[in-house]
């Protein structure tokens, strides 16, 4: 998506967050039902299957985790919670999921699971889960000014402490079965990424930055890490202003020398987007520049590639893909190759029948989930005014379709 209509969205989506987390007991102004999938909530793929949660607001809130058969297009609600789910994961036919509780006016995150079919739910432990590896769970305790990260065989009860940190200490990515986590130290200006493999019962560091700030930035920390032959690439950053926009610096950590090296000293885009041989990344927000930097030579070019409108641009890795709404009765996707102005440009890549009224806005993007590509399409009244200028969101539709653009099936 272009720089500035992302951003804008990305504020939307921020709002929808603060006004989503309230407590489940607050009172909504109108008490007529509403169902969505919103795109910042929690999904996975799962040998074929798609896990999403739908929302429902009405007198009372609801989080219902949903399973899609794309082969049948069937869908089966596993189950529905009162409080609202910030991850989930699956191992050995079993999902995992975390939520948040108010208990004695204070809201803690708790750990839940059930069976593939919906049944055989548990309470697993106090604490939000990271991840699941065939050893067992990792979750994070946040208490005071301390985070503490376990680890839990999946038949115990017993918990081992790996590590004691501040509240800044955070689970980055799990990486070819090595945990990333980092943290920043206040007092030492320094921002530590640390590993962890399943054999192991202690972090490691990995590397350190020394960050200078000016006292206008909030908290840095490292928003993404991918390896590419070899080589680590992580981006680390802080979040500014009300709109929450990323401002990152991209480095490299030589897999040889250990050293690091800027690849881009401003990027704009929490992930890092990237194939087999390359990063992608955005310039300011009017040049309308992005940049291709080559991960074997070392040499970074840059190429022409304007989206207008709320048209989107979804790099995932070899193909990059864009979908906008012709305003009429269609969502229309093109695919092209990563790193190009349109090069082997597929127009439309997918047509979508979508009738859109005059008074609404709308929008799509596209992501990937397994084999799978999923393009959500948003429909926006910004002339409710019960939300401002903020808008409000009418329904997202979601679509399913496969690596030829076929549709599977569709969800909302």
């Amino acid at each position: 998506m272009n720089t500035i209509a992302k951003r804008i969205r990305r504020f939307t989506l921020v709002f929808f967050i603060i006004i989503f987390l309230l407590p489940q007991n607050t009172p909504i102004i109108s008490a007529a039902t509403n169902k969505a999938v919103y795109e910042y909530s929690p999904m996975l793929e799962d040998r074929g299957n798609i896990y999403y949660i739908q929302r429902v607001e009405s007198d009372e809130y609801s989080y219902d985790i949903y399973r899609l058969e794309v082969a049948t297009g069937k869908k089966t609600r596993l189950l529905s919670s009162e409080n609202d789910i910030l991850g989930m994961m699956i191992h050995n036919d079993t999902l995992y999921y975390t939520s948040y509780t108010l208990e004695k006016d204070v809201y803690q995150n708790k750990t839940y699971s059930v069976s593939i079919d919906g049944k055989d739910k548990k309470t697993i432990c106090n604490g939000y889960f990271i991840c699941l590896d065939d050893s067992g769970i990792y979750y994070i305790v946040s208490k005071g000014k301390e985070s503490k990260l376990y680890k839990r065989e999946y038949n115990s009860k017993k918990a081992t402490l790996i590590y004691t940190g501040n509240m800044t200490f955070s689970f980055v990515k799990n990486l070819d079965n090595t945990l990333y986590f980092t943290q920043f130290n206040e007092a030492s200006s320094k921002l530590t990424l640390y590993t962890l493999t399943p054999e192991q019962t202690k972090l490691a560091v990995l590397t350190t930055n020394k960050i200078t700030l000016n006292g206008s930035e909030r908290t840095p920390l490292v928003s993404d890490i991918t390896k590419i032959n070899g080589d680590i690439y992580y981006q680390y950053g802080t979040y500014e202003g009300s709109g929450s926009y990323w401002y990152g610096t991209l480095i490299k950590l030589d897999s040889s020398t250990k050293k690091n090296s800027v690849i881009a000293e401003q990027s704009y885009e929490e992930q890092i987007n990237h194939n087999d041989s390359s990063i992608f990344y955005i310039g300011t927000e009017s040049s309308g520049k992005n940049y291709r930097y080559n991960t074997k030579t070392g040499k970074t070019s840059s190429y022409i590639c304007k989206i207008t409108g709320t048209g989107s641009f979804n790099i995932l890795g070899d193909k990059t893909y864009s979908a906008k709404a012709d305003g009429k009765e269609l969502i229309v996707v093109s695919r092209f190759t990563s790193g190009t102005n349109k090069s082997n440009l597929v127009k439309p890549f997918i047509n979508l029948p979508y009738k859109q009224k005059k008074e609404f806005e709308y929008s799509a993007s596209v992501k990937k989930y397994g084999d799978f590509l999923l393009i959500p399409v948003t429909c926006m009244d910004y002339s409710d005014t019960s939300h401002g200028w903020r808008g409000r969101c009418v329904s997202v539709t979601w679509y399913v379709a496969d690596s030829d653009g076929k549709i599977l099936a569709q969800f909302k």
